[in-house]
């Protein structure tokens, strides 16, 4: 993968667990977490997806969107 992709998905992660962190008030450490562990956090790093390239946020829309729906089906469970 060419290094500059490479670099703007980190920075895109960085910015966007950022944001996240802001709005769920939660340490960026925590935020980090549950981002990398997200599907949202598997898809950034997925060239083929180009969710790095919408901006951060964008990319912590989609988070949060992934953790409610989350959070609703594991309460039907």
């Amino acid at each position: 993968m060419n290094e500059k992709i490479l670099a703007a998905m980190d920075l895109s992660v960085t910015l966007a667990v950022q944001e996240i962190a802001e709005k769920t008030n939660v340490s960026l450490s925590s935020a980090l977490l549950s981002f990398m562990e997200s599907n949202t956090g598997r898809m950034i790093y997925d060239d083929s997806t180009k969710l790095w390239a919408e901006g951060p946020s964008s990319i912590t829309d989609t988070f949060l969107k992934e953790t409610k729906q989350s959070a609703k089906t594991k309460n039907l469970l």
